[in-house]
């Protein structure tokens, strides 16, 4: 009789309107505690993790036994990093199968995790205030008619354009130019790194392209070299996963391709 429930909704919608220049306000709040709750339940469930120091100058990072954070610790490898400012671009060599991709994965999550305040997987980790920004696993995209290759160009040209407008960044490149021919590959990766260090950007660089190591001669202050290589013992190979200085001296493709039966 007295239309309680339509009363009711009118009331609600009033207060909606009185309400929504709030609504925003208080999602971000929520989205916050969120954020905060899952840093907390990270922290929790690895007490063994540390607290990242962030540092103000551009830049540098240092950091022992990192390891990738879903990688359960007895089956992970933890290595290190150690940049110490952006004047140096790292370059990581290395056979297939050998541990390149996950290192890289690795530093990235970990300054990504550092960057937000959280808790990082590592004895030690201190790094500049940056912003990540990777090219790895590209593919192709038949929707948007884009090719490995061009999707690649594409993710490259937006690193190029901060790197060009002073943007602190962090660079990550796993494997460039991979959808090209070797010429035009290896010509591009030199050009890019040769950019890079022209603008001191911050960089780390995982290629099969040996050659590309060699670039330290011309840029001996410029270029660390690091590697991770592979044992051969009766044709079978083992991994061991540790960053080492230096250039890569043992490959296994051609062990890989004799296995599936490719005769060499």
């Amino acid at each position: 009789m007295l239309l309680w429930n339509l009363q009711q909704v009118l009331d609600l919608e009033k207060w909606k309107e009185n309400q929504q220049n709030n609504f925003n306000s208080w999602f971000d709040t929520l989205a916050d505690f969120e954020a905060l709750n899952s840093f907390g339940i990270l922290f929790f469930n690895h007490p063994e993790w540390i607290l990242p120091i962030i540092k103000p100058e551009y830049f540098s990072i240092e950091g022992k036994e990192i390891g990738h954070p879903l990688i359960p610790e007895k089956k992970r490898v933890d290595n290190f990093i150690d940049i110490p400012d952006n004047s140096e671009l790292m370059l990581v060599t290395g056979s297939n199968m050998a541990g390149k991709s996950t290192y890289l994965r690795s530093i990235g999550v970990n300054v990504v995790l550092a960057m937000a305040g959280a808790p990082v997987c590592a004895q030690s980790f201190s790094v500049s205030h940056v912003q990540v920004i990777s090219s790895m696993r590209i593919t192709d995209n038949l929707e948007e008619s884009t090719s490995t290759f061009y999707a690649e160009l594409k993710k490259l040209k937006t690193i190029i354009e901060k790197v060009n407008a002073g943007e602190r960044v962090f660079i990550l490149l796993d494997e460039i130019l991979r959808g090209t021919n070797s010429l035009d590959r290896h010509t591009g990766s030199k050009a890019l790194i040769k950019q890079l260090i022209k603008k001191k950007a911050a960089a780390v660089i995982a290629t099969h392209d040996l050659e590309l190591a060699d670039l330290k001669e011309d840029f001996s202050k410029h270029i660390l070299n690091y590697h991770f290589d592979v044992q051969v013992s009766n044709d079978e190979l083992f991994f061991d996963y540790r960053l080492k200085p230096g250039i890569c001296n043992s490959l296994n493709a051609s062990i890989l391709m004799r296995k599936i039966g490719i005769e060499l």
